[in-house]
């Protein structure tokens, strides 16, 4: 019997400190609710478990930017709803106008309510904000919020946790200028927008039809159509009797010019040397006035005629349902334009609404997956992190009665060196 080493002692002393540690962390996992609270717990399943915490953030954030761009999009909505109702009521007053049993005055009445509509439509367009930023302004948003595309807002939108998951939302300018914007497409060589005046404007327009043509937003069939029906038109107005078999042709890829046949049968737009302003035909004059009226026709609506008109470049010189009618053009005829102006407002707005509804559907989608997504990946990070509890209660209690029972046989070994003193009586 010896008593300077008590092996059973320190056996038991070393079973019952292993079974205080294991308990030890039964009561850290059962108390956090987490299997991994340190790296040395699982350092594998940490690293993934706080790279699936960095998406998860991600993914939640993302579902909060998207519900914030159809915060965005249900704001530019609403206004352009309103913006579609006056355009609806403009259609009607042009209608009225368009009537002959209004005389002057009664037509300077509509005029008044169409110029307030247009600048009831102008204010909605400059004020509808959100959180700072106008996305349907004409010119507020030049370095706001993002970068801009020819002076319209370019909003990037983060719908993912990583990069390049982003939805571009372009800002459209909604004033009575830009709704009218697309009319605005052949254009004098000085850049004011609108009726052909000299012959100047007419070589630039030519250039315009030249690269709409190149650039396959003009069909060439239709246009030599259009062109073919709005001088005959146009001719018949300035007194020109224009044969049946006239026609119109356009020679591509060239310089446009304009050469009339010299029997009036044709017209053909190509790089001939002539000039426009050299025709030889008898009826040169009127002839270049109907041409004149056909380039400006081709572009699908004409700017209103008169001096009001002619005096307006903010979007209301295609609404004067009062300007005098010239060059054959009576005040119905002038009326009817606004007409088809504003039908081709209405359509731009609607384009632009489309756009909207087709972003915001999409968005309701980008939520619904990233909320799945999210969920599936807490579940996944769950599965590497949290502590089954009911394992994890088993092993407490393993530990737990082994611990007791390693303190009882700790006493019980060190009462095991008291039959020494037995011997020293």
């Amino acid at each position: 019997m010896v008593i300077q080493h008590n092996i059973p002692a320190t056996n038991a002393y070393r079973n019952l400190t292993s079974n205080r540690s294991g308990l030890s962390k039964n009561l850290e996992k059962l108390s956090s609710g987490f299997r991994i609270n340190r790296a040395a717990d699982d350092a594998a399943g940490l690293a993934i478990s706080e790279a699936m915490r960095s998406k998860i953030n991600g993914l939640d954030q993302a579902t909060a930017n998207a519900n914030d761009a159809i915060g965005l999009i249900q704001t530019e909505e609403g206004a352009l709803t309103e913006t579609h109702s006056m355009l609806q009521r403009m259609t009607t007053l042009a209608t009225q106008a368009a009537n002959g049993t209004y005389n002057s005055t009664s037509r300077a009445s509509i005029q008044k309510e169409m110029d307030e509509l247009g600048n009831e439509i102008d204010r909605i367009a400059n004020n509808t904000d959100y959180n700072g930023i106008k996305p349907l302004a004409a010119d507020s948003n030049k370095n706001v919020g993002g970068e801009n595309n020819d002076n319209k807002l370019n909003m990037t939108m983060q719908i993912g946790p990583t990069k390049g998951e982003v939805l571009d939302l372009k800002g459209q300018d909604m004033t009575l200028k830009g709704i009218f914007e697309s009319l605005d497409t052949i254009k004098e060589a000085n850049g004011t927008v609108g009726y052909l005046s000299s012959f100047t404007g007419i070589r630039g327009a030519r250039t315009v039809i030249r690269d709409l043509i190149a650039d396959n937003r003009l069909d060439i069939d239709q246009a030599e159509r259009d062109l073919t029906n709005a001088v005959k038109e146009a001719a018949e107005k300035t007194g020109i009797s224009v044969p049946s078999s006239f026609y119109v042709t356009i020679d591509l890829p060239m310089s446009i010019e304009v050469e009339l046949g010299s029997d009036c049968d044709t017209a053909t737009i190509h790089n001939a040397g002539s000039l426009f302003t050299e025709v030889t035909h008898t009826n040169g004059n009127a002839m270049s006035a109907a041409l004149r009226e056909a380039y400006t026709i081709l572009d699908g609506v004409q700017k209103c005629k008169g001096e009001t008109a002619d005096s307006l470049n903010d979007g209301k010189e295609y609404i004067q349902v009062t300007a005098s009618g010239v060059d054959g053009d009576d005040v119905t005829s002038n009326a009817n334009r606004v007409i088809k102006n504003i039908q081709t407002a209405i359509d731009h707005v609607s384009r632009y609404r489309a756009e909207l509804g087709a972003k915001q559907n999409r968005l309701e989608h980008t939520i619904n997956n990233l909320q799945v997504t999210s969920e599936n990946t807490i579940a996944a990070e769950s599965r590497i992190r949290d502590t089954d509890m009911a394992k994890e209660m088993a092993a407490y209690t393993k530990n737990n009665i082994l611990s007791q029972a390693a303190q009882s046989m700790l006493a019980q070994a060190n009462q095991s060196g008291q039959g020494v003193l037995s011997l020293l009586q």
